[in-house]
C-alpha cells in the first residue's frame, strides 16, 4: 500500500512539473531582451550568428531585478543569483560561459530552438508527455495485476 500512495505523490507532482504550464526559464528571457532594442543598455548581442552575449556592467542589476518581477519573486533578484542560474546552464548544456567578462553564449542547440521559436522546446514536452504515459502504464500494471 504505501508503494502506491508514493507513486500517486509522484504522479501527482509530474503532473503539476509538466502540465503545459511551464515557466518561463532565465535563457528565454535573456533571448527575448537581446531581441528588444530598448534593452541593449543592460545586454547585447557579440556575435549572434553563433550566440554569444555580454551583459552591461553598469545595468546588471537592472536586468536581473526585471528577471526576478518576471518570475513573480518577492525578494529582489540580484545579478549573483541570476549569475548562479547561468552557471547551472552550463552543466545542463542550455548556455555556456565565455572567457570575457560578462560574456556568454547560448549552445549551438537552444540557440536554434529559440530561433525557430520553440522547435527545441517541443522536443521536451513531447518526451515529458511519453514519460507521463510510461507512468500511468506502470502505476496500472502495479496496482492491478
Amino acid at each position: 500500500m504505501p508503494k502506491i500512495l508514493l507513486s500517486l505523490k509522484y504522479i501527482c507532482h509530474l503532473q503539476h512539473c509538466f502540465s503545459g504550464k511551464r515557466k518561463e526559464r532565465l535563457f528565454q528571457f535573456l533571448y527575448e531582451m537581446l531581441q528588444t532594442p530598448d534593452m541593449r543598455s543592460c545586454i547585447w548581442w557579440v556575435q549572434s550568428n553563433n550566440g554569444t552575449f555580454q551583459f552591461s556592467s553598469q545595468n546588471k542589476e537592472k536586468l536581473a531585478e526585471m528577471w526576478g518581477r518576471r518570475k513573480g519573486n518577492r525578494k529582489t533578484m540580484t545579478y549573483q543569483k541570476m549569475a548562479r542560474a547561468l552557471r547551472n546552464y552550463s552543466r545542463t548544456g542550455e548556455i555556456c560561459k565565455v572567457k570575457r567578462k560578462l560574456t556568454y553564449q547560448f549552445t549551438e542547440r537552444t540557440l536554434r530552438g529559440l530561433q525557430n521559436n520553440s522547435g527545441y522546446f517541443k522536443e521536451y514536452d513531447t518526451l515529458y508527455q511519453n514519460n507521463m504515459v510510461l507512468l500511468y502504464i506502470y502505476i496500472y500494471i502495479y496496482i492491478y495485476i
